[in-house]
């Protein structure tokens, strides 16, 4: 059992501060249910006005920075079970292959744990990325989530033989640059925006969402030219929501136990939950 850092929770909304969501989103039940079955889209979480935040194809390649211990994982989790739902392939990255155990054996699921299949699992998605994106020819759609503690870092260091054909990140660079036109999405956690992406993040990232960034992290993966405002500190699974027209807001993100993530992402797309009520049956 690995121990994290416990971190404190932020202060309550104040007038000066900015209205916060509610603190408890999840897919099986309440709001978040609700507000997940208006689109087939992965629910990302609810803003302070109560409304959803989907993630749609549009929306491109999504950078979460957080610190290690603050719903990172979750955030995954409940994107990647909504995917397989909808019918999606995915593809989880994951080198200490102990955060996503919901994931294995389902189908339509391809994990990865060991850095050279890593490695070359990224060239091969490039490159089927390129040809289908020359052809104006996308595939089925996939989501690919790369897991936060220590496969970022091989992304950094990991070449997949001796021969100089660059880093994990080169290749998943070239995801990020073709993925979108051949419906690949790509979703990469981590502590602080990897060094070589820190001009890029911004362009290769429509969407950013942020946990209690640092000014660092702000000045890489903030809105261009706007200081950091004042937050409302720490709270787990909440998100400064970033996207490439400015839109910024406060999103508490949705999240599903993992005992519950794969029953969840094998039932059919047209299947409801058993608590399902009919419009008829609400109170």
């Amino acid at each position: 059992m690995r121990f994290l850092p416990r971190r404190r929770p932020g202060p309550p909304s104040t007038p000066d501060s900015p209205r916060l969501p509610q603190p408890h989103v999840d897919l099986t039940h309440g709001a978040g249910q609700e507000a997940a079955r208006l689109s087939e889209h992965p629910l990302i979480g609810l803003d302070a006005e109560g409304a959803a935040v989907h993630l749609t194809p549009s929306d491109g390649h999504v950078l979460a920075v957080a610190p290690p211990g603050t719903g990172t994982t979750e955030l995954l989790r409940s994107l990647g079970a909504q995917a397989l739902l909808a019918g999606q392939h995915l593809d989880i990255l994951d080198v200490h292959h102990v955060e996503h155990a919901w994931a294995r054996g389902l189908d339509r699921v391809t994990y990865v744990d060991d850095p050279d299949q890593l490695h070359r699992h990224l060239l091969g998605l490039a490159h089927q990325a390129r040809g289908r994106a020359a052809k104006g020819q996308p595939g089925p759609r996939r989501l690919l989530l790369v897991e936060n503690d220590g496969t970022t870092q091989v992304l950094l260091d990991h070449q997949a033989d001796p021969r100089p054909n660059g880093v994990a990140l080169d290749a998943l660079t070239a995801v990020l640059a073709h993925g979108r036109l051949a419906g690949i999405q790509v979703v990469l956690a981590c502590r602080e925006v990897p060094g070589p992406l820190n001009g890029l993040a911004r362009d290769l990232f429509s969407t950013r969402l942020l946990t209690d960034p640092s000014d660092r992290t702000w000045r890489t993966a903030g809105p261009a030219g706007l200081t950091l405002p004042p937050g409302p500190g720490f709270r787990p699974g909440l998100w400064h929501h970033l996207t490439r027209t400015g839109t910024h807001r406060l999103v508490q993100a949705a999240r599903i136990a993992e005992d519950t993530a794969a029953a969840f992402a094998r039932r059919a797309p047209d299947q409801p939950p058993a608590d399902r009520r009919t419009k008829e049956s609400h109170p």
